[in-house]
């Protein structure tokens, strides 16, 4: 006899009055997934709006296929995520195994040398994929596990499920929200031990990295030696921050001591949000309605 181990806790639940599950094929389901979280945004297609949210919280996930087995039993015990057709599943990959080309030069054969010369991958586990910034046109290879997208094939339709690396949706919303401008510009997304930073100057990526920290010591050495190497000054050239952080939190507080304007972001615009989700910190969950303009 098999016991189910659940490792996941639910953390947080917002769902919109107007949600309502016999209109799946209308709603596109969001998945976020790493080893310390799994969050899931239900956007209404129609109206651009989000209707729902579930943020779960992991525990004693050590591998991949360990995270993929917590995923699988969350879905498919779910009341609705995997009994329902939806409009288009998409999902956001978090890992630091991944690189940028210019498209002129990405050949799709290629992929996984290229890939080798920046990442350490696990040939046997690892799947690698890319995706085309259509704007800018850079190629964003990256890899993730075998078992994760044989999980989202069985479990959605493969013709509906898409899956990008959590940097690119980053990237495409930072360039439909932000404006361009000759000067470079930083914005930082925080998570648990991950900090990504992304330079975009006249609408272009100028530099793009996940940084992996312990102490906010090791944070803030990443975020100032970023900016002084392309010649940003942290006493003069603001950085606009979203995710897992908070305004009485050590990060914060050291993030404000050596970088003089610091300012949390919003949740994107062109999407509208449910009222409940005004009882959230606007700078949270950003990278799960990023996913919207990872198209």
């Amino acid at each position: 006899m098999t016991t189910t181990s659940y490792n996941y806790q639910l953390q947080t639940q917002i769902i919109d009055e107007s949600f309502a599950v016999i209109n799946a094929d209308l709603y596109n389901l969001y998945i976020a997934a790493s080893k310390n979280s799994f969050r899931f945004g239900i956007e209404d297609t129609i109206r651009h709006k989000f209707v729902a949210l579930e943020d779960y919280a992991l525990t004693n996930v050590f591998t991949p296929l360990q995270l993929v087995q917590q995923l699988r039993t969350l879905i498919t015990e779910h009341a609705f995520y995997s009994t329902v057709k939806w409009h288009q599943i998409r999902i956001g990959i978090k890992n630091q195994k991944f690189t940028f080309l210019p498209g002129t030069l990405f050949d799709a054969k290629a992929a996984t040398t290229y890939l080798k010369l920046h990442a350490e991958l696990d040939e046997i586990n690892d799947r690698v994929l890319s995706y085309h910034h259509p704007g800018t046109d850079m190629v964003n290879i990256f890899a993730t596990e075998h078992f994760l997208g044989s999980l989202l094939y069985e479990l959605f339709s493969p013709q509906k499920t898409q899956i990008c690396h959590q940097t690119s949706a980053l990237i495409e919303t930072l360039l439909h929200i932000t404006e361009r401008t000759a000067q470079s510009k930083i914005y930082a997304y925080v998570e648990q031990n991950y900090l990504t930073l992304i330079l975009l100057k006249d609408g272009n990526l100028e530099f793009c990295n996940v940084f992996y920290y312990l102490s906010p010591e090791d944070f803030i050495y990443f975020v100032v030696f970023v900016m002084q190497e392309h010649k940003l000054n942290p006493d003069q050239d603001p950085l606009q921050v979203w995710g897992d952080i908070l305004h009485d939190s050590d990060l914060f507080d050291i993030l404000r001591k050596y970088v003089r304007h610091v300012q949390l972001g919003k949740r994107p615009t062109g999407l509208s949000y449910s009222y409940k989700f005004e009882e959230k910190f606007e700078h949270r969950y950003f990278e799960l309605f990023a996913l919207h303009f990872c198209e």
